[in-house]
C-alpha cells in the first residue's frame, strides 16, 4: 500500500490475514462505554450485580486495552515519523483511558455504593470519552493513510 506521503506503509500485524489491532481495539472502546453504563445503572437502582458487570467489565476493558497498546507500539515503531501525528495521538488517548481506569478498577474494588459513587462513576465517564476520542482518531488515521485496517 501506498501512504498519503508517497511511500509504502508498513503492513499491520496480522494473524491468518486479519490485521490483530483492528480486532482488538473495539474491544476496550466497548467495554470501557459499558462500564459506564453499568455504573449508571448501579446509581438507579444500587443492585450489586452492576457493580459486579462494571468490575468484569474493567477487567476485560484493561487486557485487551493493555493487548492493543503493545501492539499499537509495535505498528508506531514500524511506521517511522511519517504516519506519527494521528496514531501517536490515537495512542496518547488510548493511554489515558486505559490509566484512568486502572485507578477506576481500584475504586471499584471498594465494597457497595462507594465504588461507584461519585468517583467511580466519574472516572468511568472521562475514560469512556477518552476511549471514544481515541477510536475517532484511529479511524481519521486509517481513512488519512489510505489503509483498510
Amino acid at each position: 500500500m501506498i501512504s498519503s506521503t508517497g511511500r509504502a506503509a508498513p503492513r499491520p500485524v496480522v494473524i491468518a490475514g486479519h490485521p490483530v489491532y483492528s480486532i482488538l481495539l473495539p474491544i476496550p472502546i466497548v467495554c470501557f462505554v459499558a462500564a459506564l453504563i453499568t455504573d449508571a445503572v448501579y446509581v438507579g437502582t444500587a443492585d450489586m450485580m452492576w457493580l459486579d458487570f462494571s468490575g468484569w467489565l474493567l477487567f476485560a476493558g484493561l487486557i485487551c486495552g493493555g493487548l492493543a497498546g503493545v501492539l499499537l507500539i509495535v505498528e508506531l515503531l514500524r511506521a517511522g515519523r511519517g504516519r506519527s501525528g494521528a496514531l501517536t495521538t490515537h495512542f496518547v488517548l488510548l493511554l489515558a483511558a486505559w490509566i484512568v481506569e486502572v485507578f477506576n478498577s481500584f475504586i471499584h474494588a471498594r465494597d457497595g455504593w462507594t465504588a461507584v459513587v461519585p468517583a467511580g462513576i466519574t472516572l468511568s465517564a472521562i475514560a469512556a470519552a477518552l476511549a471514544v476520542l481515541a477510536g475517532s482518531f484511529w479511524q481519521s488515521a486509517r481513512r488519512r493513510d489510505g489503509e483498510a485496517r
